[in-house]
C-alpha cells in the first residue's frame, strides 16, 4: 500500500514539474523558453510521461498517474492487474496529491516570472501552467474533445500489455509517450488536452489557494474545471470495458 501510494505520488508529481515546467517555460513573461511554442510544449509532455512512468515503475509502482488509467484497469479487471480493491483510493488519492506537490514545486520555482506575467495583466498565462483552458468554450466539444483524446491514450496503454511490448516495460512507456506527443499535436490545441483528471484537478486547486498577487490574479475557471474530470474519467471505464469485452 504505501509503494503504491508513494510511487503515484512521486511520479504525478514528476509529471507535473516536467509537463507543466514546459507550459510554464514557455508562456511566462521574462522566461528563456518564453514563445518557444505548441511544438515544445507537446513534446515536453510526452517526455514528462515517459520520464516519470519510468521512475515511478522502477520503484516498484505500477506507474498510472492518471486517474483514467486506473478507471480502466478497475473496468479492465483491477483485482488481476493490481490487486486488493483496497488499493483503488490509494492510488487516486497519490495521484491528485502528487500533481498538487508538483505544481507547489513548479510554483515555486517560477515564482519570479509568475509575478511578472501577474504585474504585466496576463494572469491567464498563470492560470495556463496550471490547468487547462480551451480556445472556444463549447460545453459538447469540449467533452468530446477531451473523451476522445483520453480515449486514445488509454487504449495505448492498455495495448502495450499486448504483443512485443510485454518483453518491455521501457518500449511501452517510450510508445506512450509518442502517443501522447502525438494528441497534443493532432486535436491538443482546442482543449489543451488534459487527458488526466489529477494532471488538471490538482494544479487547479494550487491556483485557486495559491497567495499570488491578488490585485491581478485571474479566477481559476471552475465552470469549465469539471470538464478535463468528468470526460477523461468516463473514457477510461469506456475503454476499459471495450478491452474487456474483446
Amino acid at each position: 500500500m504505501i509503494t503504491h501510494f508513494l510511487t503515484e505520488l512521486l511520479g504525478t508529481m514528476i509529471l507535473i514539474i516536467i509537463g507543466n515546467g514546459i507550459v510554464a517555460n514557455t508562456v511566462l513573461k521574462g522566461t528563456k523558453g518564453e514563445n518557444a511554442g505548441w511544438l515544445a510544449i507537446a513534446i515536453g509532455w510526452g517526455f514528462a510521461v515517459v520520464v516519470a512512468a519510468t521512475i515511478s515503475s522502477a520503484l516498484g509502482g505500477k506507474s498510472h498517474l492518471n486517474p483514467a488509467i486506473t478507471l480502466a484497469y478497475v473496468v479492465n479487471d483491477w483485482k488481476a492487474n493490481v490487486g486488493s480493491w483496497g488499493l483503488l483510493p490509494i492510488f487516486l488519492i497519490g495521484q491528485i496529491l502528487g500533481a498538487m506537490l508538483g505544481q507547489i514545486i513548479l510554483d515555486i520555482i517560477y515564482m519570479k516570472h509568475i509575478h511578472v506575467s501577474h504585474i504585466e495583466n496576463r494572469g491567464d498565462l498563470v492560470l495556463a501552467m496550471h490547468s487547462t483552458v480551451p480556445t472556444h468554450k463549447n460545453i459538447y466539444l469540449n467533452l468530446f474533445t477531451e473523451f476522445l483524446a483520453t480515449s486514445i491514450l488509454v487504449g495505448a496503454i492498455l495495448s502495450t500489455s499486448n504483443g512485443w511490448f510485454k518483453e518491455s516495460h521501457f518500449l511501452g512507456t517510450l510508445f506512450v509517450g509518442i502517443v501522447v506527443i502525438g494528441i497534443g499535436l493532432g486535436i491538443g490545441g482546442t482543449t489543451g488536452y488534459a487527458i488526466n483528471p489529477a494532471r488538471d484537478l490538482g494544479p487547479r486547486i494550487i491556483h485557486q489557494i495559491a497567495p499570488f498577487d491578488k490585485n491581478y490574479k485571474i479566477k481559476s475557471d471552475w465552470s469549465y474545471g469539471w470538464i478535463p474530470i468528468v470526460a477523461p474519467s468516463l473514457s477510461g471505464l469506456f475503454v476499459g470495458l471495450i478491452f474487456l469485452l474483446t
